[in-house]
């Protein structure tokens, strides 16, 4: 069973790279990751801020198409926005949200870091809106680690930071028109969160649980870069005990 791994914002393939593709590879699965064009090392750098959702959306089911059987998708940040608005047309064996914008979109969870971590929310609109090099060492660690993340961490994926296209998160500030009986009713549905996520906190991600129809399970003591937090190997064992109980 194929599993194709979809990055959130400012990021690529290469967050999956360092723990998440070999641990599942080394556990029995064909296990991918894609770069939405414009990211990572992909092509359309150039364009991206002419790309939406909806190209995302197309990279996700050109590949979809290539792969030798249908995967599970599991989705991050806006890489589980992506995973559910191709689902609105589509299905798959699985879906696993791992701290993902949530349907009801990025007005909300925006709102509130303004409201508790002004500083924060201005450092990431600068990144969107100048370039990625204003991230601050301290910055990117509360946006994307937990406190038991070591702080050298996150000079590791500093460089590596890309930037995020302004019509796809324009895009994620409008809900999808999504419910519980608009993806496939038979398709397994899971929904991770992270304890200490300053950007998508758990209350967001147990709305979009409700709103898919099952319940949210927030990871302890983890920070909204979860597939390179400390504790990522939770998260990973949390999805491999749930493929195996569905059946994948």
């Amino acid at each position: 069973m194929p599993l194709l791994f979809l990055h959130g914002a400012f990021a690529g393939a290469w967050c999956w790279d360092e723990h998440f593709l070999p641990w599942f590879a080394g556990h029995g699965y064909d296990a991918f990751a894609l770069s939405f064009r414009g990211h990572g090392d992909s092509i359309g750098e150039d364009d991206l801020d002419e790309l939406g959702i909806a190209d995302y959306v197309q990279n996700l089911r050109t590949v979809v198409a290539e792969l030798p059987a249908p995967p599970v998708l599991l989705g991050h940040s806006m890489g589980g926005f992506v995973a559910m608005e191709h689902l609105m047309g589509e299905t798959a064996p699985g879906l696993v949200l791992m701290a993902s914008v949530p349907p009801g979109g990025l007005l909300g969870p925006s709102l509130l870091l303004a409201a508790w971590n002004p500083r924060l929310t201005i450092e990431l609109a600068m990144i969107q809106n100048i370039s990625p090099v204003f991230a601050t060492p301290a910055g990117l660690h509360d946006a994307l680690f937990s406190r038991a993340t070591c702080k050298s961490r996150r000079a590791q994926h500093y460089g590596r930071m890309s930037q995020e296209s302004r019509r796809a998160t324009l895009d994620m500030h409008n809900p999808l028109r999504l419910a519980a009986d608009s993806l496939d009713p038979d398709m397994p549905v899971l929904v991770l969160g992270a304890e200490h996520d300053s950007l998508i906190s758990p209350p967001f991600v147990r709305s979009t649980a409700r709103t898919l129809g099952t319940r949210a399970e927030i990871l302890p003591d983890t920070g909204h870069g979860i597939m390179l937090d400390a504790h990522w190997e939770r998260a990973a064992e949390r999805i491999l005990f749930w493929l195996r109980a569905n059946g994948h």
